[in-house]
């Protein structure tokens, strides 16, 4: 290779890496409004198990409303981007809805913690796996930190888990969501 072949070598590596960043960042600020979204319903649905163990319809209109929100995010973003994502998003909740059901339906679980330990675990391996393959670092950390502070709250804060997952769980989305926007 001559000089000028090399130079042109190392341009297009400079290209495939900005391109790459680039499209991280993009990811970023549109993974953030969903970010907070779902703070925010784990911090209202968490702290109203606590209060309220009893009440079974909490959790339920909770992801219905963070669903119809979340079709309002995508298709908001249409405009920018494709218009099947809103319904990709949709269906997405439709599958993990079916996953949990049948999880559940296998290895029923015996206290409400366990569910309530459970399903935010899942979210950080989901988090963790997506930032692994999209190499989109701060997804990789958001994913660890919500599953390690969800084991965390479980096994050491057992008596106020409730209210663990919604200052921390809760917290650390809605701090995440912030996180991704500035990049």
């Amino acid at each position: 290779m001559t000089g000028s072949e090399y130079k042109a070598a190392d341009a297009l590596h400079e290209i495939e890496h900005t391109q790459q960043r680039s499209a991280v960042t993009y990811g970023y600020r549109r993974s953030s409004p969903y970010l907070i979204l779902w703070g925010v319903i784990w911090i209202v649905g968490y702290t109203g198990d606590y209060l309220r163990p009893n009440w079974w319809a909490l959790w339920p209109a909770l992801i219905v409303l963070g669903i119809v929100a979340g079709f309002f995010f995508g298709g908001h973003t249409a405009a920018k981007g494709s218009r099947a994502e809103g319904w990709r998003y949709g269906a997405t909740a439709v599958m993990l809805f079916l996953f949990f059901w049948a999880t559940f339906a296998v290895l029923p679980p015996k206290s409400g913690a366990e569910v309530g330990a459970f399903l935010p675990i899942f979210v950080g391996l989901c988090y963790s796996i997506y930032g692994i393959w999209a190499r989109a670092a701060r997804i990789l950390v958001l994913g660890l930190a919500v599953g390690v502070l969800t084991v965390g709250g479980y096994f050491y804060q057992p008596q106020y888990f409730l209210l663990w997952m919604a200052a921390v769980g809760g917290g650390a989305l809605i701090l995440g969501g912030l996180w991704l926007r500035g990049a």
